[in-house]
């Protein structure tokens, strides 16, 4: 895909010294920062994905602790 890309003076300068430092071209440069930048945003959803997981999981566990709390003395009976 073709494309025209503005920048302002800072954001070149950037991009430059970006592809001077990584040995890429301009085009190069930007392909990779959009690309690192798509493997960022991945690697937030599953960091999130995996927070929600254990607070499911933590919640659980609580309702287990509770129910067992709330149940103790006829799991005590059952197990005799």
């Amino acid at each position: 895909m073709a494309m025209t890309l503005r920048l302002d003076a800072a954001d070149e300068a950037v991009l430059r010294e970006v592809a001077e430092r990584t040995h890429h071209s301009l085009t190069d440069a930007i392909a990779l920062s959009v690309r690192h930048y798509r493997d960022a945003l991945v690697l937030q959803d599953e960091q999130a994905d995996l927070a929600r997981r254990a607070e499911r999981r933590a919640a659980h566990r609580r309702a287990i602790d509770e129910s067992m709390e709330r149940n103790a003395e006829l799991l005590e009976r059952l197990a005799r």
